[in-house]
Parts: structure tokens; C-alpha cells; sequence
């Protein structure tokens, strides 16, 4: 049927999109201009401001960061509170004592401030630093068999950074991951960014477009590469649009008893335009053996497994802003 619709869309292409694309995840932007209108920078910053308000206003949303406020940006590394390392909703987290640590910066953003991370040359692989958010303050919302979320963040990279000859198997972008349970329970241990059920969006060997993969080695002994629907191109100096949408089915346990009942998707917009599909995985199993374990855990990091220290390249950035986790479908800003 695929190979029928781009048989017709080699004739009418434009035309076509939408039948190759499927339905975006979510309804339309909820500001919106008319065509040629000519907008001041004030109305376009009060234009920005309103769509996010609107998006973060949905019942079905959990939570909504703008990262415009201090208290977004916790330093919780072992340097700076000791044991009580990564304790809290949302925060920072550095590798090493000297690392970089990702920076609050209220010059390049939508509106307000963002989330900055630099790459610097002979750096590690983590040497970034990473920064976290759980879905509740209280780790009360996980999402675990039957249910379904989403997760959409904006997203900016330097020419740099995109352009930059790295080392390693490619740098993160995101990863979804296992949410720390109410009081830590059972045992009283933070929950990091490894965990068996994780989901990573990741520019895979700096092929130069969004990929994802599922389990830090924990389904079967590997890292699961997902389907890739159509490659989209990471674009410098703007602010593109990612969302993930998670169907939870039924937990596969490592037991090669297979469910085939989850769904993992990956949408993608450049800035100013509708999301199209990007990963797209059904008829998939989820591997949780974890007793207690959920989704419910955001990282957002430029790691990047594998990296030389040693080699020289241009010093790279890259900035996240609006991110937003929702039991619903996110409209595109």
C-alpha cells in the first residue's frame, strides 16, 4: 500500500504528503496568523508567549517548563549537595567536578530564558552535563501499562554543533526514561538515566537527523534501534519542534514471549511549520522486569557515548526550551 501511495506521490507530490505522513499527532497550532500577514517583533513575542500558555493550559497536561525561573535550575550534582545528589523534581547534573554545567539563558530563547549546553572541544562524553525533570513534583505521575503520554520539547542547535567533526556513536538528544518513585521507595535510591525501559531520541552515528532506540541494554541484552519513518534534517538556528507519543501495552518481561502491543512515536517540525512523522514502531514490546518501575523521567543531555577528549573541533551549542508532558496530543507551537 506504502509503495502504492509514493508511486502516486512521484506524480502529485505535494498533494501527497499527507497520505505518507498520516495524521500529525496533534491538532493545529492554537496561534496562527492569517497568510502574509506581517507581524511587529512585539506582536510576534506576545504571539509566542500566548502559544505556549494555551498548550501548557490542556487538563490533560502534567507539566510545563519555560525555563524563565532559577529554581528550573538546581545544581544537584555530588559537587554542590553531596549525598543528596539528584534529589529533587527537576535539576542539574554534571558527570565531574570540572565538566561544564548546562547554563539558564535568557538572550536565545522563544521567550524568556532556555536551557543551554555547550560542547567544548577535547571534551568527554559527558562533559556537558545533563539536566532532568520527573513528570510531577511529587512522583506521583508515572505512566505504566495501558496508558499513554507524550512528550514535546523545543529544540536549537548552533551551526557548530551540527557541523562539528565529533568522535563517538552520535550525541543525545533526549531520553524518557524510568521516574523516581514517591519517598524513593522501595529503597532509597535516585533513579538515573540508564534504566531497562528508556526511550533516547538520538542523532545515531551523526547521521544528521533524529533516530530512537529502546533500553540501555536491558531488552534481550541490546540497544533497540526503532523504525525510522522518514528522515527529517536537524536545522541550525532555529528552533524545531520534537514530540514523542508513548502507548504503553503490556510489559515485556525478557522471556521472548512477545505482546506486540505498544506503540513508540517520533515527530518533528521546523520552526513555523506543521510536525511530521519521523519514528514510527507499533506492534512493539516495552521491557520493564522492574517491579514498580514507570515511565516518568525526562533527561535532557548532549551525551555522547564515546567521545575523544582528545580530538580538537569547534566549541558547539545547543538550547531546549517549552518542554511540556501531557496525557493528550500537544498542539504544534
Amino acid at each position: 500500500m506504502r509503495l502504492a501511495i509514493t508511486l502516486m506521490c512521484l506524480a502529485v507530490a505535494a498533494a501527497c504528503a499527507d497520505l505518507l505522513d498520516g495524521p500529525p499527532p496533534a491538532p493545529a497550532p492554537l496561534i496562527s496568523s492569517e497568510p502574509g500577514t506581517s507581524l511587529s517583533e512585539n506582536e510576534k513575542k506576545a504571539s509566542r508567549l500566548r502559544s505556549l500558555e494555551l498548550r501548557c493550559a490542556s487538563p490533560s497536561v502534567v507539566r510545563c517548563i519555560s525555563f524563565d525561573y532559577p529554581d528550573q535550575f538546581r545544581d544537584l550534582s555530588w559537587w554542590a549537595v553531596g549525598d543528596q545528589q539528584g534529589r529533587g523534581s527537576m535539576g542539574l547534573i554534571k558527570n565531574n567536578e570540572h565538566d561544564l554545567m548546562p547554563q539558564r539563558d535568557c538572550t536565545v530563547a522563544i521567550n524568556g530564558c532556555s536551557l543551554k549546553f555547550t560542547i567544548p572541544s577535547r571534551s568527554g562524553a559527558g562533559a556537558s552535563g545533563s539536566w532532568f525533570a520527573n513528570f510531577s513534583d511529587d512522583f506521583s505521575v508515572r505512566f505504566g501499562e495501558g496508558e499513554e503520554f507524550y512528550v514535546q520539547w523545543r529544540q536549537r542547535f548552533s551551526p557548530e554543533f551540527l557541523k562539528a567533526r565529533f568522535s563517538g556513536g552520535g550525541w543525545k538528544q533526549a531520553i524518557i526514561g524510568e521516574g523516581d518513585s514517591p519517598a524513593y521507595a522501595p529503597d532509597g535510591k535516585v533513579i538515573w538515566s540508564c534504566t531497562q525501559l528508556e526511550l533516547v531520541v538520538v542523532n545515531n552515528h551523526f547521521r544528521g537527523y533524529p533516530q530512537m532506540y529502546h533500553s540501555c541494554g536491558g531488552k534481550d541484552n541490546q540497544y533497540e534501534g526503532l523504525y525510522l519513518y522518514q528522515a527529517i534534517d536537524y536545522r541550525p538556528e532555529e528552533w524545531m519542534t520534537f514530540q514523542v507519543r508513548v502507548k504503553i501495552g503490556t510489559w515485556y518481561k525478557n522471556d521472548r514471549n512477545y505482546h506486540r502491543d505498544s506503540e513508540v512515536e517520533l515527530w518533528v517540525a521546523r520552526e513555523g511549520e506543521r510536525s511530521r512523522r519521523a519514528v514510527f514502531t507499533e506492534g512493539y514490546d516495552l521491557a520493564n522486569t522492574k517491579p514498580g518501575a514507570k515511565y516518568g523521567k525526562l533527561w535532557l543531555l548532549p551525551y555522547n557515548t564515546g567521545k575523544d577528549s582528545s580530538i580538537n573541533h569547534s566549541i558547539g551549542y545547543t538550547w531546549y526550551d517549552e518542554v511540556i508532558i501531557s496525557r493528550a496530543p500537544i498542539p504544534d507551537p
